[in-house]
């Protein structure tokens, strides 16, 4: 959904020219999208649905407590924005994650030099371990 948004605002000077939207598309994929056979598709709203289609696979891919541990960090975010991000991750896992639970997820996902100021937070709520990162 993330590309078609974003090729849609780059190819807004298009309009609504579906055979254009639809050429310049395939230029856009990589990997074993790009064989797809294009005459299967009279518009852009087919070619866009089936695009959609095809990977629905990643939305469906549910959470669960592991895949937490593996959320990283990026370069760019603050501490603050990487525990918000990473709360809402744990907001899908199923069953839901007490406060407890999720602080020991949260800091066995976290890089060394944090864990080991962090793990005097174990008992806090989720949000104190968040503002004590922030802080480190």
């Amino acid at each position: 959904m993330a590309h078609l948004r974003g090729f849609c605002s780059k190819m807004r000077g298009a309009g609504r020219k579906d055979k254009l939207l639809m050429a310049y598309f395939s230029q856009s994929l990589s990997g074993a999208y790009t064989r797809q056979d294009a005459s299967t598709w009279y518009t852009w709203d087919d070619l866009a649905q089936a695009f959609a289609r095809h990977f629905q696979y990643n939305i469906d891919i549910v959470l669960d407590r592991l895949s937490l541990t593996k959320i990283e960090k990026k370069p760019i975010e603050s501490f603050r924005e990487y525990g918000f991000r990473w709360r809402e991750q744990a907001a899908q896992v199923n069953p839901p994650m007490e406060e407890d639970e999720m602080v020991e997820y949260f800091l066995q996902a976290l890089e060394p030099t944090y864990f080991g100021h962090l793990i005097s937070a174990i008992g806090k709520s989720f949000n104190d371990v968040v503002k004590i990162g922030g802080m480190v």
